[in-house]
């Protein structure tokens, strides 16, 4: 009979990684890493599966998936443009507070509608108004997000504002209560405004995976792994892409704790465009129930509590003009990697240290070119500007200093470029870490004399030593960090703490740590968890990270693969969440229970929480079993929020083989 694989794949940002799991034994068979081809995912995949060198299709029983896409599209501003319809929110309170800067778009616009706390109509919802604003934006935006006010409680507004929508618009609708039941209003907006702006994104992933598949002759179910860790059927995913905020981190936190055998530990996985921190307590990912975050963007996704941050191999070097310079958290193409695939751009960094030294310009170390072709004809303000470059870059990356001399222009900003780049129409390329390390001869993949070439140039204009720079940016990167280790610790078992370390006293206490040049004193942080690192440069960058934190540090085997394992190594989990609340009408006080856009009345509390649990577990049990759990247990938690209840049933299992 033999055995039974299941295929895990991790798409990264840079990196995606396959591994062939034997079902039984849980025995990593083979492994495989390369590139991730952003402007053709399949390829990606495809040579990721090819690596596995699978002798036998009909053996792999279940394919499972992770992903960082998602997060990396929110942490870069690269996601889709979106309206956002807020319906009973108060403008003048979000204004007073600053509270629109927390929605992740600028178009947004508020409705007369909207419930209270006890789920009643707080004024008609204005239905000719969004009729009208969604006529005049639909063209500047690629979905549309609609949130309205205390919706978790009475979903009748936002279910009307969809039909309102429809019948004007073909653009993709997200509607709030779908994705949240939390009452939170700003973060329900927040999160269904970001998931509308990915869908896109994961639909092509997703087809993009189906096509390798088909390819390779697989066919087998195919799961993706969420942000608390668990796993659900690809078909949910396209429809709910937030859910997968954090999927790679997550993943990256189970494939620590499987391939290490730790049960308390603290997983760091830096990849080439983010650094995600985990911690594993019990054998058990630690999940937050305030709401998935990326950088300072707060969701109302429940996930692995994970830190992510913008920082990685290929994090942008950007330099100031007094000779400083930042790491991240922008991610860009190495130029070692550029030079390597286009050999012109090799030998035009080459040929710098010819031209006049007056001469040189820091835009001559940065290059751009196309990622893919235009959707449609749509571009903003500068349309023509636009164009025009797509045209010039349709002939091979450029450098910027050849752009703005081919463009007769003076500075980047006048190429009104924000929206290519965002859409992943155009990327750039310039000095990364991952040049540096290229350089002092840590890592050697793609074009050394390139990067070599390209550090030079830059030493020189920004008054650099060579090796001292190298070292400085290490050190940068291990103690920005440290700074996330401590605050993500510190954050966990007291929130009343900033989410991040200000002030005199605590940088200089930070600076202690990481540098301890006080003649007096001498500042120590020291961890009480391991460090396990997780993904193929850990080993280069962690070892200082542990030195600062006085840690073990414990790169398991197959580490630069661990996603690809965690994806492989989840269960399937359904959640179903119920909330039970009051409402008082002539001193009569009655109970309602809203469970997935049905409201329920009972004249008793006690009556509509044991209504609340056998729904929402009943419903749980078959959603698992709908999603592929084998035999599902069935957890039931309640909460109290406020003056309601939240009830939550959570059923999971084993994957089911095909």
């Amino acid at each position: 009979m033999g055995p039974d694989y299941i295929v895990g794949i991790d798409t990264g940002g840079t990196y995606t990684d396959g591994v062939l799991l034997d079902y039984r034994s849980r025995e990593v068979i083979a492994s495989s890493k390369t590139l991730t081809t952003r402007e053709d995912l399949p390829r990606g995949i495809m040579t990721a599966l090819k690596g596995l060198n699978v002798k036998d299709p009909s053996k792999v029983k279940l394919v499972c998936i992770s992903s960082t896409l998602a997060t990396n599209s929110i942490a870069e501003g690269k996601g889709r443009r979106v309206g956002l319809l807020l319906i009973g929110y108060d403008r003048d309170l979000i204004v007073g507070y600053n509270l629109q800067s927390k929605f992740p778009t600028q178009y947004f616009e508020y409705f007369r509608g909207g419930h209270t706390v006890q789920g009643e109509e707080k004024e008609p919802l204005d239905r000719e108004s969004i009729r009208e604003w969604v006529q005049a934006n639909q063209s500047r935006v690629d979905a549309l997000a609609v949130s309205s006010y205390f919706s978790p409680l009475n979903t009748t507004h936002e279910e009307q504002a969809y039909d309102i929508i429809r019948e004007v618009s073909s653009l993709p609708i997200v509607l709030g209560h779908q994705l949240s039941t939390k009452l939170d209003s700003i973060r329900r907006a927040t999160t269904a405004c970001l998931n509308a702006s990915l869908v896109a994104v994961m639909q092509e992933f997703i087809e993009a995976v189906k096509k390798s598949l088909k390819a390779h002759g697989i066919e087998a179910p195919l799961m993706i792994v969420r942000g608390d860790g668990s796993l659900m059927p690809y078909a949910m995913a396209v429809k709910k892409p937030i859910e997968t905020i954090l999927s790679g981190p997550a993943a990256s936190a189970i494939g620590g704790r499987f391939l290490s055998g730790y049960a308390n530990a603290l997983v760091i996985d830096i990849g080439g465009t983010t650094t995600d921190i985990a911690v594993i307590e019990d054998s058990q990912i630690a999940i937050t129930e305030e709401g998935a975050r990326v950088g300072e963007i707060e969701t109302a996704v429940k996930a692995a509590h994970i830190r992510t941050i913008g920082l990685g191999g290929d994090s942008r070097i950007s330099f100031g003009l007094d000779g400083g310079f930042t790491v991240g958290p922008v991610r860009v193409v190495p130029l070692s990697y550029l030079a390597a695939k286009f050999p012109g751009v090799e030998k035009e960094l080459l040929g710098l240290k010819n031209k006049p030294l007056l001469d040189w310009r820091p835009t001559d170390l940065e290059y751009w070119f196309l990622h893919k072709g235009p959707r449609g004809n749509r571009f903003s303000i500068g349309a023509t500007s636009q164009r025009n470059l797509l045209e010039l870059l349709s002939q091979g990356p450029l450098s910027l200093t050849r752009i703005l001399e081919e463009m007769d222009l003076h500075h980047p900003m006048q190429l009104n470029a924000e929206s290519l780049i965002r859409q992943g129409l155009v990327q750039q390329s310039t000095l990364t870490p991952t040049d540096l390390l290229h350089v002092s001869g840590q890592f050697n993949a793609w074009s050394t004399e390139a990067s070599r070439a390209a550090l030079d140039v830059a030493c020189i204009l920004f008054e650099q030593k060579q090796e001292t720079f190298i070292q400085e940016v290490l050190c940068l990167m291990a103690a920005s960090i440290v700074e996330e280790v401590v605050v993500f610790l510190g954050h966990r078992k007291d929130r009343s703490l900033p989410k991040r370390i200000g002030g005199p006293w605590g940088k200089w206490f930070l600076e202690q740590v990481v540098a301890g040049k006080n003649p007096y004193l001498e500042v120590t942080v020291a961890g009480r968890f391991p460090l396990i690192g997780i993904g193929a440069p850990a080993g280069i960058f962690l070892t200082k990270v542990a030195e600062y934190l006085k840690a073990p540090l414990f790169l398991p085997p197959n580490a630069h693969v661990a996603n690809a394992v965690g994806a492989v190594a989840g269960s399937v989990m359904a959640v179903k969440e119920a909330l039970i609340y009051p409402h008082t009408t002539e001193n009569v006080q009655n109970f309602f229970v809203q469970a997935e856009g049905e409201r329920s009345g009972f004249e008793e509390s006690e009556e509509a929480l044991t209504y609340a649990k056998e729904v929402t577990a009943k419903r749980a049990c078959i959603a698992a079993v709908e999603a592929g759990a084998l035999d599902p247990q069935v957890i039931v938690d309640v909460s109290r929020e406020g003056a309601a209840f939240r009830v939550v049933a959570k059923a999971f299992g084993n994957p089911r083989l095909s």
